[in-house]
């Protein structure tokens, strides 16, 4: 894996359906911006409050209009056998590769974690493990992490701690060819590739696929002074994607350039009046920037 793979956002109606309508344009713009991949029913794709029959709804839909992007499903959970369920859902549909978040909550060890990625293994699907300690209350150790490298069907990693000396811990711990290893920061790739790793998982990637793209694929091939432009000049909308809970920000961004619905599933709900101003403004910054890119 290799590149820029988006983290692609869940449209919904007014009603609370899936607007696939809305979901085919998003999927267009990441074909023409010529992204890697894209990463469907993940955190940013809402995936906690899609039902097993909505997902394989997206997972079908998505492999029919994107026949040429490398595609991930979103199927990790808390729940090894739902897990394992979901797994099963996305290789029918005609995936390949899954997502497959350190179970939350629970706080496995270890020993837990190893018997959790083997329980998806079985399935034969390729795993992308994730590891985002901010929302799991779980933050991999680099000792579990060579433990899981017996696990042959886990071929990447997505490191979204923020953390470059957790990586450097990671690369320390597994070396570089093991797995490739994907920033789920967008607002550390730059150094990140620079330390070894592939590309990016990117939220921001769902309103300006061809700046993430721009940006990586200097980085990959040694440009690192024109990566790094990049990388800075798109800091401040970065981090703007967190200044709530993602998705809000980048689904109200997307809805303020008329590309989906700013509709969510409860618990989450629109965000606060003063940040979304706040947002509007910094778009409007970079749509300004964006040219010098």
């Amino acid at each position: 894996m290799k590149g820029v793979y988006t983290a692609i956002v869940t449209p919904f109606k007014e009603s609370g359906k899936i607007d696939f309508d809305a979901f085919g344009k998003l999927l267009e713009g990441q074909v023409k911006a010529k992204v890697s991949g894209v990463v469907v029913a993940g955190t940013t794709g809402e995936g906690a409050t899609l039902n097993h029959e909505e997902k394989e709804e997206l997972f079908r839909f998505t492999k029919e209009h994107c026949p040429t992007l490398d595609l991930v499903a979103g199927t990790g959970t808390n729940n090894t056998a739902d897990s394992v369920k979901q797994t099963e859902i996305a290789l029918e549909a005609g995936f390949e590769k899954v997502l497959i978040v350190t179970p939350y909550y629970n706080k496995p060890t270890p020993k837990g974690l190893f018997a959790h990625y083997s329980a998806v293994a079985v399935t034969g699907a390729k795993i992308v493990l994730y590891n985002v300690p901010g929302r799991t209350g779980l933050n991999i150790a680099p000792a579990a992490l060579k433990m899981i490298t017996e696990i042959k069907n886990v071929v990447a990693v997505k490191e979204a701690t923020g953390d470059l000396g957790r990586l450097a811990d990671y690369l320390d711990a597994v070396g570089t060819e093991r797995f490739d290893f994907l920033s789920g920061d967008d607002f550390t790739v730059v150094p990140f590739i620079s330390m070894g790793g592939k590309g990016v998982i990117s939220v921001l990637s769902n309103i300006y696929p061809e700046v993430c793209v721009k940006m990586v694929n200097a980085a990959l091939s040694g440009d690192f002074a024109t990566a790094a432009k990049i990388q800075l000049a798109t800091n401040k909308i970065n981090h703007a994607m967190f200044m709530e809970s993602n998705p809000l920000p980048v689904k109200e961004a997307l809805h303020l350039m008329k590309k989906c619905g700013n509709v969510f599933r409860a618990p989450l709900a629109n965000m606060e009046e003063a940040n979304l101003a706040k947002l509007t403004d910094i778009i409007k910054d970079f749509e300004g920037i964006k040219a010098t890119l």
